[in-house]
């Protein structure tokens, strides 16, 4: 009973994926943003904020000419269960980076606060 359940709480912890906009070469690995297309590059048309997906079929990679079927989107993770990541203060949609910025945030500001108030004597 005990492993039964366990399994079923292993089934439901889903890792959450996220697009981070970027798109990269598996060929050459350059990374195509969609925040800042691909203008800024010699002979590049694509105009900022411009889905990867609205690309035309024969888009090529402006480093090594690869064709767009060759580039990967890039995600992010949020661990924990898929169905707990509404709930909260917004925490559990954080990813594991921003946690640990958040919470070791917390701590050195607090740290420079209690500096502080030995400043203030």
């Amino acid at each position: 009973e005990k492993q039964r359940r366990a399994d079923e709480l292993r089934s439901q912890e889903v890792f959450m994926k996220r697009s981070t906009g970027i798109h990269q070469c598996t060929v050459c690995d350059w990374e195509f943003d969609e925040k800042k297309g691909d203008s800024f590059m010699i002979g590049g048309l694509v105009k900022p904020d411009t889905p990867f997906a609205d690309l035309p079929s024969n888009y090529r990679c402006p480093t090594c000419r690869a064709s767009k079927d060759q580039f990967q989107e890039v995600t992010e993770t949020i661990p924990g269960f898929e169905v707990n990541q509404g709930y909260g203060l917004g925490t559990n949609s954080m990813t594991s980076g921003q946690k640990n910025l958040l919470v070791f945030g917390g701590l050195g500001a607090f740290f420079v606060l209690f500096l502080g108030g030995y400043a203030l004597s």
